[in-house]
């Protein structure tokens, strides 16, 4: 006598295999939100650490000379008082994109950073729709970046 398969069991299987994919693919997107608000919350901190070493930067300037530097290193090692002067511990990457922070200018000068990632922020000042448009400078004022370089022959048309 053979019995009679039923597949209750291969059934309950997909079932299970459904159902938990469907948990982890929320939990995926929970612990990628998470992450994102960490680097955001990152992005401030150091950003802020950059911004307090740029005004430390202004006060310490002899008379006479620039009072923000050309590159973020020169916060590092300060010799221009002819007492070396440490600002900035590290400048470190930008959170976000981790790669080398946006630099707002005056001239040659560094006067804020921000993040160069077009994406958009989890919880933005007033006014800031992309990480870029988000800039930190030691005044506290918020302002665009410098806008992006066009290609010398521009774009082209097909």
């Amino acid at each position: 006598m053979r019995r009679r398969q039923s597949g209750f069991s291969y059934l309950l299987l997909l079932g299970w295999v459904a159902v938990s994919g469907v948990m982890l693919s929320a939990l995926g997107t929970q612990w990628l939100t998470q992450a994102r608000r960490e680097a955001e919350a990152d992005l401030v901190f150091r950003a802020g650490q950059i911004t307090q070493a740029l005004q430390r930067y202004a006060r310490a300037t002899p008379p006479g000379q620039p009072t923000a530097p050309r590159q973020l290193d020169e916060l590092l090692d300060d010799t221009r008082s002819g007492q070396r002067l440490r600002h900035l511990r590290q400048v470190g990457r930008d959170p976000i994109t981790r790669g080398p922070w946006g630099l707002q200018k005056e001239g040659d000068r560094i006067v804020g950073v921000f993040s160069p990632s077009l994406t958009r922020p989890w919880a933005p000042p007033v006014g800031v729709q992309r990480y870029r448009d988000w800039v930190f400078m030691p005044d506290g004022a918020l302002t665009s970046p410098a806008p992006e370089p066009v290609p010398a022959s521009g774009p082209r048309n097909r």
